[in-house]
């Protein structure tokens, strides 16, 4: 079942990428699948529409829980970045005044966390996924 659910986020984030323009080719590279794939997600013949019921309703959660149940769903950190890219393009600020400096945030296991030089806590937006 989790395959299923997979697939019907990727179906949905390959309709949100063919909207902004994108080509079935540029999909299948960018959700590491073939054009075939796409084309069945994208003329609604797959995935079910209980299983894109079930994939909106996930995506209707807050992103963070989203995004943990997106990372349940494959091992390929590669594939839940991109469509958690697509699906939220994360922008996270360090509110200072709150920050105490512990370092928990520091264990990112996308590695989006650093402390600079002046031991400031620094955010890559371009890594983050919203994972904690």
């Amino acid at each position: 079942m989790p395959e299923h659910i997979l697939s019907g986020i990727k179906a949905i984030v390959a309709m949100k990428l063919r909207r902004k323009g994108k080509l079935q080719r540029e999909i299948a590279e960018y959700l590491n699948t073939n054009r075939t794939e796409i084309s069945h997600y994208l003329q609604g013949r797959h995935p079910s529409k209980k299983v894109l019921r079930m994939s909106q309703e996930i995506l209707k959660l807050p992103p963070q829980y989203a995004v943990r149940i997106i990372n349940t769903l494959t091992e390929d950190r590669e594939i839940t970045s991109r469509i958690i890219k697509v699906l939220y393009n994360p922008k996270i600020e360090v509110r200072e005044d709150r920050c105490i400096l512990c370092g928990a945030c520091l264990e990112c296991p996308y590695n989006a966390i650093e402390m600079d030089t002046r031991g400031t806590v620094v955010v890559d937006n371009s890594r983050c996924r919203l994972c904690g």
